[in-house]
């Protein structure tokens, strides 16, 4: 039991860095945007996306394993494994962030897996692929055709994800099982600060924080 413990602390450690390293992420990839560095925004936004949803992964594995009377190492190394892989952490991103107001057809292309496809594409210069072979009829695919419009919708979802779990973190609406992680989304600063640094925001974003700005801070 005590070596369960331990590595409930180590996951834990872990989630915490994922989710740092997640913001630090995203902060990059609007930094890189707004010097029209596109298709190193768009990876790098990606790979926030990842890493937020390697936060939530290993969130729910420290939450299954607490309520469970006898958690073992190998059931904890076969759900952690999940997050060595882009497409399962891409697809728990989607999972939490289907329930927030984020751009629902980014979701859709989560859930599907058609984002590990569109970082390759802005990372690597190649031929499309025809099941096992290269498809030498088509034309080469270069990072260069990145379209900034989609590099800013997946800035944007991210950006607008943090923003809402903050504010509904400080108003008690939901709260985070990692105490450091729930602790820095209550601060208002945090959500002044992505704020500031990304001033573009849904529509849809923008109504359900009006609204929900309407309500107290929880007391902490």
């Amino acid at each position: 039991m005590q070596r369960i413990r331990s590595i409930l602390a180590k996951l834990e450690r872990m989630a915490t860095l994922s989710f740092e390293n997640a913001v630090r992420l995203h902060e990059d990839a609007i930094l890189l945007f707004e010097e029209d560095r596109i298709p190193s925004a768009l990876h790098t936004s990606a790979l926030s996306i990842e890493e937020l949803g390697k936060y939530f992964l290993i969130e729910e594995i420290i939450f299954q394993s607490i309520g469970r009377s006898e958690s073992t190492e190998d059931q904890i190394q076969h759900c952690m494994r999940q997050s060595y892989h882009h497409i399962a952490k891409q697809k728990w991103f989607a999972r939490l962030a289907n329930d927030f107001f984020v751009s629902k057809p980014l979701v859709r292309m989560l859930q599907k897996g058609k984002l590990e496809e569109i970082k390759q594409k802005a990372t690597y210069v190649g031929f499309p692929r025809k099941g096992k072979n290269l498809d030498f009829h088509k034309r080469v695919i270069a990072p260069f055709r990145t379209s900034k419009k989609r590099a800013e919708d997946f800035i944007t979802a991210v950006n607008d994800y943090l923003i809402i779990l903050a504010v509904e973190t400080r108003k008690g609406v939901c709260g985070l099982d990692i105490t450091k992680i729930d602790d820095r989304l209550a601060e208002e600063r945090f959500e002044k600060h992505f704020c500031d640094l990304w001033p573009i925001m849904r529509p849809s974003t923008k109504l359900h924080l009006d609204k929900l700005r309407q309500y107290d801070d929880e007391e902490r």
